[in-house]
């Protein structure tokens, strides 16, 4: 077999054997209704409402929160009125099996007593549940000096 022949073979198994990826839209559809949920009902309410059961919530700075019954410690013990957090999925992309996914983007919080505004990323990982709803398992966040976009 000559080179281009190989190389032909080669493109033609890479294509053949991988998986096919699911439909982003309905993930990043989720992550923005989220991200409205915190702005017009509190980043409590919508971090616990959009919590699985089994989540995993990495916050800089403290040790991570662990399952859905110590979010809603967590976050029904702290008040959330003098902030408003809003963020945008900037990446998102779903499994082959169309059970897993996760979304990439930029937040922002605006500090109603500082009057000032962070900004920063966020890793979330989702997965489908039972009901055909999407729940984030895990959320991470950083800060950035600015905006990237």
């Amino acid at each position: 077999m000559n080179m281009k022949g190989i190389v032909l073979a080669l493109l033609v198994l890479a294509g053949c054997c991988r998986e096919p990826k699911g439909d982003p839209s309905v993930l990043i559809a989720t992550d923005q209704a989220f991200s409205r949920m915190s702005v017009e009902k509190g980043l409590n309410a919508a971090f616990i409402f959009y919590a699985a059961d089994s989540v995993v919530k990495i916050r800089d700075g403290n040790f991570p929160i662990t399952g859905k019954a110590n979010m809603v410690k967590a976050y029904g013990a702290r008040p959330d009125t003098g902030m408003v957090l809003r963020w945008k999925p900037v990446i998102a992309e779903v499994g082959a099996a169309n059970d897993l996914g996760y979304t990439f983007g930029e937040w922002e919080l605006y500090l109603k007593a500082k009057d000032t505004t962070m900004y920063g990323n966020y890793l979330s990982i989702w997965k489908k549940q039972h009901d055909g709803t999407w729940k984030y398992v895990l959320d991470a966040g950083s800060n950035t000096p600015k905006p990237l976009h």
